[in-house]
């Protein structure tokens, strides 16, 4: 962790480091909402590549998104307007737009991966691009180290809905025959054709945070 860090967000790092042996999303809330500028801090090493950043700082800026007033999926115009502009092959106003949301989702793993595409793709600098890649290399091993996907339980718990194909992509998952919704687990159960990284007919999401979201900003 870099030296820049306050007091109080060295504080904040020793009780991560103390505590967080496995998936603690209240921790994160309450991270976010009481110590922000910790979290800022965190933003701040997670965009420059430190290498000495925890697993447990990815999430932080990956779940932790969740929990600013920023967060809503369904509504952002920033994420319709990169679909648009993917949908055109508007290489340009992709990375531009993604970048945009990085701005205020620096792990969003839709704007990683186009900003990665695009940027290489309109001939961004090698070190430019390849921070981008490393990041979003970075997020999706986060998730993977936090569930397997092979039931509810250990369902692989994303923000966003559309991470999923992120994750599925990272396994090497290329067919997918059906998906449902468990109301009761609120877990994507995806059927799928077994890859040699994920040799399962089932895979699960959870995408509790997402849901549980969208009820609480109704």
């Amino acid at each position: 962790m870099k030296k820049l860090l306050t007091f109080s967000a060295m504080a904040i790092t020793c009780l991560f480091a103390n505590a967080q042996t496995s998936f603690d999303l209240k921790l994160y809330e309450e991270t976010v909402k009481t110590e922000k500028q910790y979290f800022r801090d965190i933003i701040k090493v997670f965009n420059t590549d430190d290498p000495y950043l925890r697993i447990d700082d990815v999430a932080l800026v990956y779940y932790g998104y969740a929990f600013t007033p920023e967060y809503n999926p369904i509504k952002d115009e920033n994420e319709k307007l990169l679909n648009k502009y993917i949908l055109e092959d508007n290489f340009p106003m992709i990375y531009k737009t993604a970048n945009k949301i990085l701005s205020y989702n620096p792990a969003s793993l839709d704007a990683l991966f186009h900003a990665w595409i695009s940027g290489k793709t309109i001939g961004k600098s090698d070190t430019e691009y390849l921070s981008y890649v490393n990041k979003y290399k970075n997020v999706v091993a986060m998730i993977k180290e936090y569930g397997d996907g092979k039931s509810a339980e250990t369902a692989f718990k994303i923000v966003h809905p559309e991470d999923k194909f992120h994750i599925m992509q990272s396994l090497g998952i290329k067919e997918v025959e059906s998906e449902t919704l468990d109301p009761k687990t609120l877990c994507y159960i995806i059927t799928v054709t077994p890859s040699p990284k994920f040799q399962h007919r089932h895979i699960y999401f959870d995408v509790s945070i997402f849901l549980n979201s969208k009820i609480n900003k109704k």
